[in-house]
């Protein structure tokens, strides 16, 4: 991507759209401003919707006629003057510009972003300078052992889809699992994330946390929030996940992990549940339905031929 160098040390850096067709019908352009310093506040071209709004920064909507500069109720002073610097001297320089603070919208700002949606507005968002930033870290067992690093001035470009990534926002801590992971990142990320909000030495009250695991492709918009310039085809996974899938509680995530157990009806026809090795799943049958399904014990099955274990397996839809 390009990127125009500004004063203030922020730039505008324009990536391709998901909704170009969109966006050359109403001829507007959605600009999302981020950044802590002068060096790092930039603005990102995003999809001009309402839902790519976050109460903590600056967005600048630029129009034929005229540019609106939206100031989410936690952006920065800088954002302010980044934004303002963009809308007025680099997107478009001829059409007036409108400062507009969050909850005082025109209707026509709404009407140029196809109307008005939910977007992340959380109390911790709405924060102007917060004394606890969002925080990310690096979770992977690529040197045989499970091993977190944190990752700082974080974009989007850190979410590795072959590992799992933690990412603190104080009251709410998410544990995104990328596509490519394996299931000791999962589960270590799962259990480092709630052994780092027991032992916080901020005094933080775990019972006042919510952790979520999401998947990747099902990033909830105060996950998104995070991210400058959130690019929604950036490494999107080939394989889909259901959406109930894609946000749970990480209680329940872990106890899915942990589980050893399921009925043949969840294992056959192709089901697979998440946790479960595909390609040893006859190892989920209890003792009984094992030996009602195969017509004979564990032990018997696994002194057989390897070659004769996968016909029975394929034989009955375990395979």
């Amino acid at each position: 991507s390009s990127g125009i160098n500004a004063e203030y040390g922020g730039s505008v850096e324009q990536t391709e759209e998901e909704a170009a067709v969109e966006a050359e019908e109403n001829s507007c352009k959605l600009f999302h401003v981020k950044g802590s310093t002068e060096d790092c506040c930039k603005g990102i071209e995003v999809v001009p919707k309402a839902s790519m709004l976050n109460s903590n920064d600056v967005f600048v909507l630029s129009y034929d006629i005229t540019t609106y500069v939206w100031y989410g109720k936690g952006c920065s002073s800088l954002e302010m003057k980044v934004g303002d610097y963009i809308a007025t001297t680099i997107v478009n320089k001829s059409a007036p510009m409108l400062g507009i603070h969050e909850g005082s919208e025109p209707a026509q700002f709404w009407a140029l972003l196809g109307g008005k949606e939910e977007y992340a507005d959380s109390i911790t968002l709405a924060t102007a300078e917060p004394i606890y930033p969002a925080r990310l870290f690096h979770v992977s067992n690529a040197k045989g052992y499970i091993a977190i690093e944190e990752i700082v001035d974080f974009a989007q470009e850190d979410l590795i889809e072959e590992d799992v990534i933690i990412l603190d926002c104080r009251d709410e801590v998410f544990v995104w699992i990328g596509a490519g992971a394996n299931e000791d990142e999962r589960s270590g990320g799962l259990e480092l994330a709630t052994e780092y909000i027991n032992s916080d030495p901020t005094g933080r009250d775990p019972d006042a946390v919510t952790i979520y695991q999401i998947r990747q492709g099902h990033e909830p918009p105060n996950f998104r929030a995070h991210f400058a310039g959130w690019d929604f085809r950036f490494r999107t996974p080939k394989n889909k996940i259901a959406a109930e899938d894609g946000i749970t509680l990480a209680s329940d995530a872990l106890a899915q992990l942990e589980r050893e157990n399921y009925p043949y009806a969840d294992l056959s026809d192709g089901k697979c549940p998440v946790g479960v090795d595909p390609c040893s799943k006859e190892n989920y049958l209890d003792e009984d339905e094992f030996l009602l399904v195969f017509g004979m014990d564990r032990a018997k099955f696994q002194n057989l031929a390897k070659w004769r274990k996968i016909n029975l397996k394929k034989e009955k839809k375990l395979f």
